[in-house]
């Protein structure tokens, strides 16, 4: 029936400082009679429930709902005006406790709780002082929590925002291991299929003593082994950088999953580029989409690839840019330039964010 206790159950526990003024007012002024001790413990005990109990459980969370905007209603309009301030447990509890939108019935219950307390503060003053009291408790409350409202939504995001990139991550990671145990079984499989085949044909002709075929398998066997060094080195330098094709497939089915919208238009012949090239190519454009995709919240985004003498990478998106320039910014990537002649320029910081990349044609084959 009870959530069990959490660090974050804290939040509310602090508000129970403020129990001493209608508990400790009994004993120690005259402002709060000794009958209101009782309704005071019980308010104390209801906030706890419904800090704990399941959401299963909707009509005993109305009854005390209800209760709690009853006791401060009440205790403000008949004890003591400063009661108003008790409407900070409610607001702590629509914001963390139940996140409610504005329709809910008990977002929509303590603003009327709050217009009637304000209203009846303002009807019962006689100066002006004391009418500005409860309008300015009004303002100052509904302010919080909006200001609450606000944080918890932006931290949910970021949540959402970190869980989501775990994500892609994690199928990146996954895409890349499918990758290397498709090469490795193309590569290695039948190398290895031919090299047994041998072996035993080798084994038989010896069995027959029949030295010239064995010379022959061995031979072949021989070369079957060098040819799979060689295949093996390939496969290793293959894995240190993607070809432009492959990067750009990565990158289609990486927005996919982040569900941006992505339009390519790519006129360079990547089969002709050297190594080095294109390995530069794919760690930028790598290094672009993935600060799109974590950071940018864009909804669309374009890249354009174009040879005219020179390689140009053009990305542009819709998300919310950069914040002030420094100069600072994509350094990883002018690392990355250092390797070949090239440049990176910022053509728009925001609406749209728009990033150029230029590799001098010296540096091409």
């Amino acid at each position: 029936m009870f959530h069990p206790y959490k660090r974050s159950d804290l939040l509310f526990y602090v508000g129970f400082v403020f129990m001493i003024f209608p508990i400790g007012g009994v004993f120690w002024t005259d402002y709060y009679p000794a009958w209101t001790l009782l309704p005071s413990i019980l308010f104390a005990l209801a906030y706890l429930t419904i800090i704990h109990i399941k959401d299963q459980y909707p009509k005993l969370i109305a009854g005390l709902w209800f209760y709690l905007l009853a006791y401060i209603v009440y205790m403000t309009l008949t004890i003591n005006g400063s009661m108003m301030w008790f409407f900070f447990f409610l607001t702590n509890l629509l914001t963390y406790r139940f996140k409610d939108d504005f329709k809910h019935y008990r977002f929509i219950s303590t603003l009327i709780g709050l217009l009637a307390a304000t209203g009846s503060g303002l009807l019962r003053s006689d100066n002006l002082i004391n009418k500005i009291f409860p309008i300015a408790v009004l303002f100052f409350i509904l302010v919080i929590y909006f200001v609450q409202k606000k944080g918890l939504k932006e931290d949910e995001m970021k949540e959402k925002i970190y869980q989501q990139n775990k994500t892609i991550n994690l199928l990146a990671a996954e895409n890349e291991r499918n990758r290397i145990g498709r090469d490795l079984h193309d590569s290695l499989g039948h190398t290895f299929a031919m090299m047994t085949l041998k072996t035993e044909l080798a084994l038989k002709q010896l069995d027959k003593e029949n030295l010239t075929a064995v010379r022959k398998e061995l031979e072949e066997l021989n070369q079957i082994s060098k040819k799979s060094m060689k295949d093996v080195r390939q496969l290793v330098n293959n894995l240190k950088y993607r070809t432009v094709t492959e990067e750009l497939d990565n990158i289609r089915e990486m927005f996919a999953l982040s569900g941006i919208a992505l339009e390519v238009e790519n006129t360079v012949n990547t089969n002709q580029l050297s190594p080095v090239i294109q390995s530069s190519i794919t760690m930028i454009l790598r290094e672009l989409t993935t600060n799109i995709i974590k950071h940018a919240k864009a909804s669309h985004c374009q890249i354009s690839l174009t040879r005219a003498g020179k390689i140009i990478i053009q990305v542009t998106d819709d998300g919310r840019g950069f914040p002030p320039l420094t100069g600072q910014e994509l350094h990883s990537i002018k690392e990355r330039l250092q390797l070949v002649k090239g440049q990176v320029d910022i053509l728009s910081p925001a609406n749209p964010t728009s990033i150029r990349v230029i590799l001098e044609e010296g540096e091409l084959p």
